[in-house]
């Protein structure tokens, strides 16, 4: 059995052999024909196929020849070729590739791709005795891993020379001190008078990761140098977006020297009302951006007692892009004078028609309005600790009344008044009340409903007095320092880990402290006012003018419960 096995496999494999291989299939050289066979039945009747399995491609594809060459001279030819090591594929080349100086709007390349070569080809010659440079950064990978393609820009000239001027730097954000990767950075030619607002740069580059950009093969020269974040990849400035700008033009060559460029956010344009929504106890305006003042006033007969009763009714919140206009005695129907201003200076004046609607049976019947809050629902509170209340709308405060009073282990009472006891904010719907007792046990805060009353005449809901047991364990902790500064005037700003300020100094003298803080992750941030004025003046919408100095700490400070940092950072400028 095991023979006729044998022999009839033999017969099968012979047969197949000969069916592969046709006439060179006899029984003399057997064994050659059995090594000739077995690599022509490989060679011509099997299937060819990638290989399955094995490690994954990690090596990028190398650039192995262009046309014309790197640094080539007099070039004539209406195309670039790139040419690489494997075959290749090309992605999102619009947002990648980078051409300087640019193309002409009459000259747009198209582009052609083979196995393992990309071509750009140009419908006209390109410009005589120009500089030409083609970085595709990360538009060229390969078909396997996109694994982006190795090489340098491919740069060359049409004329008999390379001009070889340059500009480097870093871009960073002005308010952060971050780098910002990937800026878009150009240079603008000074006869261009149509500037970055409405024109294209004529060299045009992206930053890297870092924020480090490069600017090289530039004609020598005067040009305007601009940083910007490209929201929509149009390879130009368009208002709203974030702008770096020098306040003088630089005179290029092969030896100038880095430039920092700040990112910043110049307005020119006055604020805009964007909606308006109206209830019968309030009027909501919003705005497309922040303001840093708002007034509202009669549109007849304006007087500054009724003015500033007008003003006690109005509430700007949402980080100034929203207003609340309160229906009280002195706000009700009628013509008002709207006037706004942005942090950079803007202004904006319109006339409102206020009406407040007549309230339905449905709203009458909802839900009260809601009352007073405490910040974080405490039990208990630090004997130097400090409550927050949180009022549902603006209050008044009688002038020269306690704000309420304090009972400490249900003994000894005290009235607390304003400001040695507590603040309220300046838009009036915050009261902090600073505790600094001797109780054992507890402590009883209760407001005055007399004393402070809401500006529309709904209840605040404090009738309960706020009973919280007493601790010696501080929840918070303390952020202090030296200052080292010949600056006369400064906002010393202390950051939260979003950048977002928690507070603010005004030129403090040699030292500085911050109280009663959170524990969180903090920063420190100078505002150096050096003409003078005031305030720290921002950059100029006419970009003729840089912003006054911003220092950021680049140290995280981590600020634990009940802990008192001393020079967490070493502040000196």
């Amino acid at each position: 059995m095991p023979a006729a096995r044998f022999s009839l496999f033999t017969h099968f494999r012979f047969s197949f052999f000969r069916r592969c291989l046709g006439s060179h299939a006899t029984r003399r050289g057997w064994a050659s024909l059995v090594a000739t066979a077995g690599l022509a039945a490989l060679g011509s009747c099997a299937a060819v196929s990638s290989p399955q399995g094995g490690p994954r491609d990690r090596t990028p594809p190398r650039l192995i020849a262009t046309s014309p060459d790197s640094a080539a001279r007099n070039v004539k030819q209406q195309f670039i070729r790139l040419t690489f090591s494997e075959a290749v594929q090309v992605k999102d080349l619009p947002k990648n590739l980078l051409i300087t100086p640019q193309l002409g709007p009459d000259n747009q390349y198209q582009l052609r791709e083979d196995r393992n070569s990309v071509t750009l080809q140009f419908p006209k010659p390109l410009e005589p005795n120009t500089t030409y440079s083609f970085n595709f950064r990360k538009a060229i990978v390969d078909i396997t891993e996109s694994l982006p393609a190795k090489y340098q820009a491919l740069s060359f000239s049409t004329g008999p020379t390379l001009d070889s001027a340059k500009v480097q730097g870093t871009v960073t954000d002005l308010l952060t001190s971050r780098p910002v990767a990937d800026a878009s950075v150009g240079l603008y030619r000074v006869a261009d008078t149509a500037g970055v607002r409405r024109g294209s740069p004529y060299y045009l580059t992206r930053a890297d990761s870092k924020g480090n950009y490069e600017l090289n093969f530039i004609k020598s020269g005067q040009y305007n140098l601009y940083a910007w974040v490209d929201k929509n990849n149009n390879g130009r400035y368009d208002d709203g977006e974030k702008l770096a700008y020098l306040p003088a033009p630089l005179t290029l060559s092969d030896t100038t020297r880095p430039r920092a460029l700040l990112l910043t956010q110049p307005d020119r344009l006055a604020p805009r009302r964007t909606n308006l929504e109206r209830s019968a106890t309030q009027v909501r305006l919003r705005f497309n951006e922040g303001l840093r003042t708002l007034s509202l006033a009669p549109a007849t007969g304006a007087t500054p007692a009724n003015t500033a009763a007008l003003q006690e009714s109005v509430l700007v919140t949402e980080n100034g892009r929203a207003a609340i206009l309160y229906r009280t005695p002195t706000l009700g129907d009628g013509r008002y004078l709207l006037a706004v201003t942005d942090s950079t200076g803007n202004t904006a004046r319109d006339t409102l028609n206020i009406t407040f609607p007549v309230p339905t049976a449905s709203s009458r019947k909802a839900a009260p309005p809601a009352g007073t809050t405490v910040e974080g629902n405490p039990r208990s509170v630090f004997r130097q600790g400090q409550v927050q209340f949180k009022f549902p709308v603006p209050v008044r405060l009688t002038p020269g009344q306690p704000v309420g009073t304090l009972v400490e282990d249900s003994v000894k009472r005290r009235p607390l008044r304003l400001p040695a006891d507590g603040t309220l904010s300046p838009d009036r719907t915050e009261l902090t009340i600073i505790l600094d007792t001797k109780a054992q046990k507890n402590v009883e805060i209760s407001l005055d409903t007399t004393t402070i009353t809401a500006i529309n005449g709904q209840s605040l809901g404090l009738r309960r007095a706020l009973r919280l047991a007493v601790t010696d364990i501080d929840p918070n902790g303390v952020i202090k320092g030296t200052i080292q500064t010949q600056e006369k005037q400064f906002d010393l700003q202390l950051l939260d880990d979003k950048y977002q300020v928690v507070r603010q100094l005004r030129s403090p003298k040699g030292r500085y402290r911050f109280d009663r803080l959170p524990p969180g992750s903090y920063r420190l941030r100078v505002l150096v006012d050096k003409d003078g004025d005031g305030r720290w003046r921002g950059p100029d919408p006419n970009l003729r003018v840089p912003p006054e100095p911003i220092l950021v700490s680049p140290t995280l400070i981590k600020l634990r419960a009940n802990f008192e940092l001393d020079d967490p950072v070493k502040l000196a400028f």
